[in-house]
């Protein structure tokens, strides 16, 4: 294994271990030359190797230097989300599959979210469903999941359903939905939303699992014609 890989392997066991905690400075090149006994240049080849797992970030200036991520849920899905859509490419993943994650995390969710959203989370569910032309793309009909998922106060829920949606936007659902799909999915948006509302979480969970079901059916005709295409 090459040098950078080696010291890469150390700094990451003690960043995942907790003794190096978000936010907190790593020692300097010249502290890590003098620890390892490597080279500069092998020091930032392995910083490098951290910084593309979202592991570290550098900064500039008098008070730069290399630091632990403080994790970032946009960030962290963006990069599981490559990955995702690479299995999808590869054929390793099918719509079936991405959907039972959907239905395995969304499910509950909606139950959760009834007992624990707050005013203002539903408020913002509401204008994701109910104002001009939120309903009529995936990017709006996604930011109503998200916000379900958002609600149950638990982000490994988005963090495991976000790439999820990025793919089926990017590669199942460019513009090949039936005409009658957004309405549809308003309706059932609009009854999973009420029984939110209401706090009605068996309700809320039974709506919820219907809409997926229905998704997955749609999704399967998109993927058809994407193979077609």
């Amino acid at each position: 294994m090459p040098a950078y890989a080696v010291i890469a392997d150390r700094i990451r066991a003690r960043i995942l271990s907790g003794d190096l905690q978000p936010g907190e400075r790593l020692p300097s090149e010249a502290e890590l030359m003098e620890e390892f006994g490597f080279s500069r240049s092998t020091i930032r080849e392995a910083t490098r190797i951290l910084a593309s797992e979202n592991l570290v970030i550098t900064t500039r200036g008098t008070t730069g230097g290399t630091f632990v991520a403080v994790p970032d849920i946009s960030r962290l899905t963006a990069h599981v989300g490559n990955s995702v859509a690479l299995m999808t490419v590869a054929q390793t993943v099918t719509v079936d599959q991405l959907m039972d994650v959907r239905l395995l995390t969304e499910v509950h969710a909606a139950g959760t979210a009834a007992y624990l959203r707050t005013d203002r989370q539903l408020h913002e569910m509401r204008d994701s469903v109910e104002l001009p032309g939120t309903s009529s793309s995936y990017e709006g009909n996604q930011e109503f999941h998200l916000q379900i998922l958002q609600a149950t106060g638990n982000p490994m829920l988005e963090l495991v359903c976000a790439p999820v949606f990025r793919v089926l936007r990017d590669r199942f659902a460019r513009g090949r939905a039936q005409e009658d799909f957004w309405a549809s999915s308003k309706q059932d948006h609009l009854r999973i939303l009420a029984a939110i509302e209401r706090r009605d979480s068996m309700a809320a969970m039974a709506e919820m699992r219907r809409h997926l079901d229905l998704l997955s059916d749609a999704y399967k005709e998109m993927d058809l014609l994407t193979g077609e295409a």
